[in-house]
């Protein structure tokens, strides 16, 4: 129950201050301008508000003209299902001055209003908002929600322009409810290259494109899901989709998919419905205005032309003409909708003579079935209506690939913008754009149908080059603005703002890409793009990008210069997200500090030498990391100390590494509780994750290691919902990988080990993050190995991890894997085995200075010599370890062994020594006495006699 003001009328119910109107208690899907207007109205039902009044309340930052209010008015209408200008049940046109809500309005300033839990829900879906009145379509959508019963993959075919599309979006808005994971929609349209079609799939719900194999991870996100996908315009690539909706079905179960095609998939268990054309009475057949308005496709002709042309309806002298007017049109929604939009300029009669002529003269002219040809004819005349200034604007426009602006437009047509904002306003009107009001700047789009025929148009002009360049610097420039504000505004707000630009980034490489002679411009494209992929950790794709971009800069003559340096530094860090620390990664680095130190660049000198430094860190130098942070801390000190933080993480991981614990330890913990203020930062990814994820990664093994298991896990968790909230995917992987999964299995907290790393195989499987895929691997199979169940199976998995560690160069932690192997292989028995194992786990400890594991290293071997009889031997090497755990202040390991040590002299009756030992050790901690080794260490000092007495001691 809530209060708030509210207008009822009908059956409508609107709630300004919620942005919410319901019919009943259901809520109606309206666009935000037309709500706007609405509350307008409804505020002062019975008068006037003029033109003016309604753009000021409406749009009181922006310049519209009347065109804007005109569209946003008209989806008003069939919003609220209004009978029209003449016929109107709510909205009334006062023609020359404004519009006056004529119903009935109930006014309650502090109505008690129960919402119902459909209100209430926010569904997760991607689908467009607003409502369009669907005409003629009732039953076809309740049939295609009857095959949904029985089938689990519905094509909806039909020629272009039939108004698939339309009803596939009906059915779709009504599954809403009943599928636990979302409806998603995925437009194929715009995709050129088969091979894209599980990208596209992938990219709408949000798994992210990072590897060149996306099935087999897309099928295992769709695993347990509960969705429908609707897989729009397929025809262009029909055996990827229907491959891809094979696979997709044959993995999840859950999954229903419903497809917009001219042809069906042919795909097993496919259930087809063939879209006729709207319904249109016989030819030679005299009729009144109230006979035909019963037929489906000439509701939509009057439904569209009073959209534009307020005062229209339909005569019996005009209705023979309408009748014949969609006949001719073969019931093709699309067509139908741009003939009823010329109506103002031409009368019916006028009209029907135009389309008449246009028809006459196409046909014949291209290949294809009738309706196709049709369709195209129709396109032909509407365009053929434009005149020169808005043809060649609608051309030009055409490259983009989504949505634009009249900057944008200007742009790419080489216009001013003043007369672009005209010509695009004309253009809207008349239906050949689609226009986004709410957005601001107000945004416009082509339909797909028209996008396609216009971009035709631009070729056969000869203009695409021409346009294609102007687009590709286009989109440089908005980059680069974009980099501008990137150090400006909060990081989701700047992403939010373009995540729209990628597509367009990626047709303009496609073109500076297939064309010998604009190297350069790919080469400032990709720079450009380098930004944009590294906030959405499009790892994979940026890497494609750049390597390719490197390749063209000595051709492109900008070897040596900022955009060289820029893409280096990108090549090396994509290298080592997606591949590891390899030696072009390294290559990349010193280049990219080559051209730093000659161009006087300090932020890519910086940049520079934190890549170089997690370089050595990954491929196990800590000792390399030290000296190149030491090198990174002195230049940041003189050229910017901003930067100091970002080192920060990498210098206490590399203190880790070598035994400096406490050091390790003090260097973050104050900085991480400085960091974690909740703001959202800008320039949160400036050195390739966020900052404080990245602190609090390396703080978490700290806490854990030098005796603060509570506060360990605290931290790691901090981390994860750091790296949730801003979405950030590499600074995700980074936390799961690096503090969530280690220090959750190092506490014995398994469960939620497992947690973790299933997210972490989540971003794997979405990002293509192999750098992080052995860690996944290696915790799945140490938690199997722990609990037991099937003898053997975890030394295997710990096993395949360390391989892959090897494969990819990641050298880091090697140690402690290589001991954990060990420890599986001595449980299954296999001693000898184990014994080289860990033998080759100090070599590495020792060649590499890894220290922070050494004392866990020795107590390992110390268990398998003791299996191994040899009972003195491993007496020796637990003493060997505490000291040295000692030594660097590791008392978690310290812990471990004393435990170890004490159950051994246990067994030799040593009661007294094993009590004394473990004591003092155990009263060292003043926290975590719920993990696991301090519930291990409780439980021996418990069993043993109290000194003098005899008696049972307990904590």
């Amino acid at each position: 129950m809530s209060s708030a003001r509210s207008f009822a009328f009908g059956p409508f119910t609107l709630i300004p201050e919620r942005q919410l109107l319901l019919r009943g208690d259901a809520p109606v899907r309206i666009g935000g301008r037309a709500l706007d207007i609405l509350t307008v109205l409804v505020e002062q039902p019975g008068e006037l508000a003029s033109k003016r009044e309604l753009m000021a309340r409406v749009w009181p930052t922006t310049i519209v003209d009347e065109g804007s209010l005109k569209v946003n008015v008209a989806s008003l209408r069939r919003t609220l299902g209004d009978g029209g200008p003449d016929d109107a049940r709510y909205i009334a046109t006062v023609i020359g001055r404004g519009y006056r809500f004529i119903a009935s309005v109930t006014t309650n300033d502090s109505l008690e209003l129960e919402i119902s839990p459909m209100a209430a829900s926010t569904r997760r879906h991607n689908l467009p908002t607003g409502t369009t009145r669907i005409v003629g379509r009732a039953d076809v959508i309740e049939n295609i929600e009857r095959d949904f019963e029985t089938s689990r993959l519905v094509t909806i075919t039909g020629p272009g322009g039939i108004g698939k599309t339309t009803v596939a979006l009906a059915v779709a808005e009504r599954a809403l409810g009943s599928f636990k994971d979302g409806v998603w929609l995925v437009d194929l349209a715009p995709l050129k290259d088969p091979e894209a079609v599980v990208n596209a799939i992938a990219m709408a719900l949000g798994v992210g494109v990072h590897s060149e194999s996306m099935l087999a991870p897309l099928c295992e996100f769709l695993r347990g899901r509960e969705m429908v996908l609707v897989l729009d315009n397929c025809e262009h690539v029909l055996e990827a989709a229907a491959s891809s909706a094979s696979h997709i079905l044959a993995e999840s179960a859950g999954v229903k998919i419903l497809v917009t095609s001219r042809e069906p998939l042919r795909v097993y268990e496919e259930r087809v419905r063939r879209l006729p054309g709207l319904g249109a009475p016989l030819p030679c057949r005299e009729l009144s205005s109230e006979e035909a308005l019963g037929y489906p496709a000439i509701q939509l002709f009057v439904d569209r032309a009073a959209d534009r042309f307020e005062s229209f309806r339909l005569s019996d002298a005009d209705a023979p003409m309408v009748a014949e007017i969609c006949r001719r049109l073969d019931g093709l929604a699309l067509a139908i909708e741009f003939a009823a939009t010329r109506v103002e300029a031409f009368g019916v009669s006028g009209l029907m003579k135009q389309i008449d002529d246009s028809l006459r003269h196409l046909v014949g002219r291209r290949a294809g079935p009738e309706r196709q040809r049709t369709l195209t004819a129709t396109l032909d005349w509407s365009y053929g209506l434009l005149s020169d200034d808005e043809a060649a604007l609608l051309r030009a426009v055409s490259v983009f690939m989504g949505t634009f602006d009249v900057d944008g437009a200007s742009a790419v047509s080489n216009s001013a913008p003043v007369v672009t904002a005209r010509t695009l306003t004309r253009l809207a009107a008349k239906s050949l754009l689609v226009t986004d009001a709410d957005a601001v700047p107000i945004a416009y789009r082509l339909l797909e149908t028209t996008r396609t025929y216009c971009l035709e148009r631009l070729r056969l002009e000869g203009q695409g080059p021409a346009v294609r360049r102007r687009h590709a610097k286009h989109v440089c420039t908005v980059l680069e603005r974009a980099a501008g504000d990137w150090a400006q505004q909060p990081a989701l707000k700047w992403g939010n703002a373009y995540a729209r630009v990628l597509d367009d980034l990626r047709a303009a490489l496609a073109f500076a890409g297939a064309d010998a002679s604009e190297k350069k411009l790919l080469v400032q494209l990709t720079v450009s793009g380098i930004l944009l992929w590294n906030h959405f950790s499009l790892t994979h794709e940026s890497l494609v990008f750049v390597t390719l971009a490197a390749r063209e800069l000595e051709a492109a003559g900008l070897a040596g210069t900022r955009s060289d340096m820029r893409l280096q530094i990108s090549l090396a860090g994509t290298t080592m997200f997606a591949r590891g620390p390899m030696p072009e990664a390294l290559a990349a680095v010193q280049r990219t500090l080559d051209i730093a130190t000659q161009l006087g660049d300090a932020e890519h000198r910086l940049l520079g030498l934190r890549m170089l430094a997690s370089y050595e860190v990954f491929a196990g130098s800590p000792d390399a990391a030290l000296r190149t942070l030491d090198t990174f801390t002195a230049a940041a000190t003189v050229a910017d100390p901003s930067a100091l933080p970002y080192a920060a993480a990498h210098t206490g991981m590399a203190e880790m590494f070598v035994g400096r614990l406490w050091r390790s330890r003090q260097r973050l913990e104050d900085l991480f509780q400085r960091d974690q203020q909740d703001r959202d930062e800008t320039r949160f990814a400036r050195f390739q994750y966020d900052r404080k994820v990245d602190i609090g990664n390396i703080l978490a093994n700290a806490q854990w290691l030098t005796g603060s298991p509570d506060a360990a896990m605290r931290t790691a968790e901090a981390v994860v919902e750091r790296a949730l909230k801003t979405r950030h995917q590499l600074s995700l992987s980074n936390g799961l990988a690096v503090a969530a999964c280690p220090v959750a299995f190092l506490c014995g907290r398994y469960e939620e080990c497992g947690r973790y790393v299933a997210m972490l195989e989540e971003q794997i499987t979405r990002h293509g993050i192999v750098v992080w895929r052995p860690i996944a691997m290696f915790y799945r199979s140490a938690l199997a190995w722990l609990a037991g169940d099937v003898p053997g199976v975890g030394a295997e998995g710990i096993g395949h991890a360390i391989a892959e560690f090897r494969a990819i160069r990641h050298w880091a932690r090697m140690p402690f894997y290589l001991c954990m192997l060990a420890a599986a292989l001595a449980r299954s028995g296999r001693i000898v085995e184990a014994r080289e194992t860990v033998r080759c786990a100090i070599d590495q400890a020792h060649a590499h200075n890894e220290q922070w594991c050494l004392p866990e290293v020795l107590r390992i071997q110390s268990s398998i010599l003791f299996a191994d009889g040899e009972v003195r031997e491993a007496e020796a090497i637990l003493v060997e370890s505490m000291a040295l755990a000692r030594q660097m202040g590791a008392l978690s390991w310290r812990l471990r062994s004393a435990t170890d040590l004490a159950g051994l002299w246990l067994r030799e009756s040593r009661t007294e020594d094993a009590r004394k030992m473990l004591r003092p050790v155990f009263d060292e901690f003043t926290e975590g006495f719920s993990t696991r080794d301090l519930v291990a260490a409780a439980d021996i000092l418990v069993s043993l006699p109290s000194p003098g007495d005899g008696t049972a001691e307990s904590r």
